[in-house]
């Protein structure tokens, strides 16, 4: 029996690490995909700005399954501090390019590539740590407290990679960024220090380690309907709010500030939704955040069909129940999924994210082509409860 002793949330210094050192992640990631998008859009067509900007997640994709395999395989802190100081090393030599050479579209898409990488082999590692840092009531905590600070983060990050890249250029973009990746990698070494042992897998490969995290997704009735889940939820809702919102509040004729609105009335309801859910226990967390959805997917619908104030009432419903659920859900994962397996299952659900969102885009564009915004918009979100509410019936089984 482990003799661990974990300090309250509210002193323990390692936890505030993680959760200040996932927020400098955050927010140096949005400052770096800001300044990517605006230089790719100086130096070349529309078109090669799009290429530059999506084909950072095709090799994402392909590596993301084998980064969790390693993630189970070998300590997932040591993964990460490594994948830190790769990042460290990408940006330096780009912004050594760009100083000897100039913004090219080449330049920019290797970067992006090879970024993509290393975030490949960052985001299954990061997912095994939680399980180790804190006890098992104290995760839908750390979640909310992660989210919450997340969320500040991307609200700190993208103004703050305008302002770097129309003032310094590309450079100071990737110097900047390259520091925070510092900092995490600090924090990583010497704070953010995990109090239980990682279960490792003992597969005689990697593509055995595959083959056995499938398996036991198929015998673990639970965690896989989580991960199903899991897999399907930003493909309903991304979709709507990506290109939806959009859509409605364009044909609306209210203007692109409003589009800003709407945007701003989710993100505050996001976090008011976190600090609900640090005091709400429920009984059965899976449960309870998988129920919690219907009432965001009864907002994905209401986002097509209602006024000005409804689309507002919409967001906020959609926001909130994001940060009530997203936090539940999490602490449900991790204290769901076999700790030898997280690695592999986590990477299993961020894959869906890369590889099935831009199909998911482009089919609910096609959708309200072929039909009307309120439609696409009720249906999707129809298909969206049906879902959580098929996993919310068999997550306890």
């Amino acid at each position: 029996m482990s003799t661990e002793v974990f300090p309250p949330l509210r002193r323990d210094r390692r936890v505030q690490g993680w959760i200040a050192s996932a927020a400098v992640s955050q927010a140096g990631d949005m400052a770096w995909y800001v300044g990517l998008a605006w230089s790719a859009a100086q130096v070349t067509s529309p078109a090669g700005a799009g290429l530059v900007m999506g084909i950072g997640a095709l090799p994402k994709a392909l590596i993301l399954l084998y980064g969790g395999a390693l993630a189970d395989r070998f300590d997932g802190r040591r993964t990460m501090i490594l994948a830190n100081l790769a990042r460290i090393v990408v940006l330096t030599v780009a912004a050594a390019a760009v100083a000897l050479w100039g913004l090219s579209l080449a330049l920019l898409a290797t970067v992006a590539v090879v970024f993509g990488a290393v975030d490949a082999l960052y985001t299954p590692a990061s997912g095994t740590l939680p399980r180790r840092m804190v006890r098992s009531e104290d995760l839908v905590k750390l979640s909310a407290g992660s989210q919450l600070a997340q969320r500040l983060a991307v609200f700190a990050g993208a103004p703050l990679g305008g302002l770097l890249v129309a003032h310094g250029g590309l450079i100071t973009v990737m110097i900047v960024d390259a520091t925070s990746f510092v900092v995490i990698a600090v924090a990583l070494a010497f704070l953010v220090k995990p109090r239980l042992p990682q279960p490792v897998s003992t597969g005689h490969s990697i593509r055995a380690d595959l083959r056995d995290g499938f398996a036991y997704l198929k015998r673990d009735v639970r965690a896989r309907t989580l991960v199903i889940a899991f897999s399907g939820l930003n493909l309903f809702v991304g979709p709507i709010l990506a290109v939806g919102l959009v859509q409605r509040t364009h044909s609306a004729g209210w203007g692109s500030a409003w589009y800003g609105w709407f945007e701003a009335c989710s993100g505050v309801a996001a976090a008011v939704g976190a600090l609900v859910a640090m005091r709400w226990k429920p009984a059965d967390l899976a449960r309870s955040g998988l129920l919690v959805l219907v009432v965001q997917a009864a907002g994905c619908a209401m986002i097509g069909l209602m006024p000005k104030l409804g689309v507002f009432v919409a967001m906020a419903m959609i926001g909130c129940t994001a940060g009530i659920a997203s936090a539940q859900l999490s602490a449900a994962f991790q204290q769901t999924v076999d700790p030898t397996y997280l690695g592999r299952s986590f990477s299993i659900v961020n894959l869906s994210d890369e590889a099935m969102m831009p199909l998911a885009m482009v089919g609910f564009g096609a959708l309200i082509s072929l039909s009307s915004i309120p439609i696409a918009c009720a249906l999707v979100a129809t298909l969206f409860a049906t879902l959580v509410l098929w996993a919310a019936a068999r997550v306890n089984r």
